[in-house]
């Protein structure tokens, strides 16, 4: 095989390799809570040298956890970041029915058939505290967060919960605890170093007047 006739078959080989995609960054444009628009964030260059901005993709379904009735989701904005995985081969069919569907398209490897990572960031947006010692959801700042070490939960920000809460174990809370309707009962010891009732009477200085010593008993707190 003469040079010029390997250069040749080398050259068709990168220009045929040049319009197979695997995975490319990008960027956020919209989210309707199915699916994103966004814009990859690796230009082209052209066999010319000429780079080219790829236009951005369009109806690329965003991946989340969910499974079993269950999901976890964040609420993608524009400007995130993630990567966009292109299928193998057309998704169209499957993409419309949620059926097992053959190809509508002869297209391999193609900026039409993504799938949206959310989350794979850039060095300028990468997670800015990161929380090392265990899972954690959180703000990007760490100020709010539930976290998961063994053994325990960290939870820093206000709660707002509906339902019934059953708890087994000690319970410590740096912070107010407001509840509205419902009981709470207890069959261990409460200890509150500052008690007062709903009228404001606070029970570790109250006193009953005309109090007499015997089998008498006080009044209702006043």
């Amino acid at each position: 095989m003469t040079d010029s006739l390997f250069q040749a078959i080398e050259n068709q080989i990168k220009r045929a390799q040049s319009n197979i995609y695997t995975a490319l960054p990008a960027s956020v444009i919209s989210f309707d809570g199915h699916t994103v628009q966004c814009k990859p964030m690796i230009n082209r260059v052209l066999a010319n040298g000429e780079e080219i901005s790829i236009p951005p993709l369009v109806d690329v379904p965003a991946q989340f956890p969910h499974a079993g009735g269950f999901c976890i989701t964040v609420p993608i904005k524009p400007g995130d970041e993630g990567l966009v995985v292109f299928s193998s081969r057309c998704i169209d069919g499957w993409f419309a029915s949620g059926n097992a569907s053959k190809p509508l398209d002869n297209r391999i490897n193609d900026l039409s058939d993504g799938f949206f990572i959310v989350g794979c960031n850039s060095v300028p947006n990468k997670i800015p505290d990161f929380y090392h010692e265990g899972v954690s959801m959180q703000t990007d700042d760490g100020q709010t967060h539930i976290r998961l070490i063994n053994g325990t939960i960290y939870i820093k920000g206000n709660i707002e919960h509906e339902g019934n809460v059953k708890q087994v174990g000690n319970y410590n809370q740096t912070g107010s605890f407001n509840q509205t309707n419902g009981n709470t009962n207890s069959s261990g010891t409460i200890t509150a170093q500052d008690v007062k009732t709903n009228k404001g009477i606070d029970l570790n200085t109250h006193t009953h007047i005309g109090v007499q010593s015997g089998n008498s008993t006080t009044g209702v707190p006043k």
